[in-house]
């Protein structure tokens, strides 16, 4: 078992600056972009605490991301330093919690995140307990990002759209499936410029894994007007992949 004795203060900060490859037809950060922010302080920090992709490779195993639930203040625009803090949040079940802020230079919040992750087995794909693979921080008086319902969300049933879209190889991470900031980018592909609204939260289920070659059909659904259901469904076999929720401001 790998021993990771936290530091007094458990969290872990790093800066970007919003680059002009990272921001959308808007010229805002795509959420894409912001997911890989919050993927690479994750990395980042699991690496300092010994217990990387890389490090449990190693004992073939990985970390996989669950759940992600992300509230959005403001996307910040191309050339703007944004400061990504997470924090381990605690253990619940078999899932790792892990919270995020972002803020920008004026220290305001951005956006902020509560995110559930697994350790899995690469051998039987099968998730395995967190105790048994490290000790966790303690976290009983660490505060959360935001209170957040991380159970598994509805089905988005009947409907009303579907797009296709083809997996490309860049689309893969090292896990050899795509990586889950790709799923937020499908779910949001084509509905801002339908809806001409601005994202205000997405709220993700990653379910299974989706690799290459293939394709994935996105439905979607809409809810009421400032929110959408979606699902990512594997074409070959019909196996639902994610599962999503969006909130929209009307602009």
């Amino acid at each position: 078992m790998v021993q990771t004795n936290p530091p007094q203060d458990i969290t872990w900060t790093d800066t970007f600056s919003v680059r002009v490859f990272e921001t959308g037809a808007n010229g805002t950060l795509a959420l894409r972009s912001l997911c890989d922010f919050l993927q690479e302080a994750a990395g980042n920090h699991a690496r300092a605490l010994g217990v990387s992709v890389q490090d449990l490779l190693q004992r073939q195993l990985t970390w996989v991301l669950s759940r992600l639930r992300v509230q959005i203040h403001r996307l910040p625009a191309n050339g703007e330093q944004v400061t990504v803090r997470t924090w381990p949040s605690g253990i619940d079940r078999l899932f790792a919690l892990r919270d995020f802020t972002v803020r920008d230079a004026q220290d305001a919040i951005l956006a902020s995140a509560v995110s559930a992750w697994l350790i899995l087995d690469t051998r039987s794909r099968r998730p395995v307990r967190i105790q048994g693979i490290f000790d966790p921080p303690d976290t009983s008086a660490v505060p959360r990002a935001f209170a957040a319902d991380l159970e598994k969300l509805a089905q988005c049933a009947s409907p009303e759209s579907e797009s296709t879209i083809t997996v490309r190889w860049s689309d893969l991470d090292v896990n050899q499936h795509v990586n889950n900031s790709r799923y937020a980018e499908w779910v949001v592909e084509g509905v801002a410029a339908r809806s001409l609204g601005i994202l205000t939260s997405l709220d993700m289920d990653f379910l299974a894994e989706t690799q290459h070659p293939g394709s994935v059909v996105v439905r979607t659904r809409t809810e009421d007007p400032i929110r959408k259901a979606h699902a990512i469904v594997r074409a070959g076999d019909g196996v639902e992949v994610a599962r999503a929720r969006t909130g929209w401001r009307l602009g």
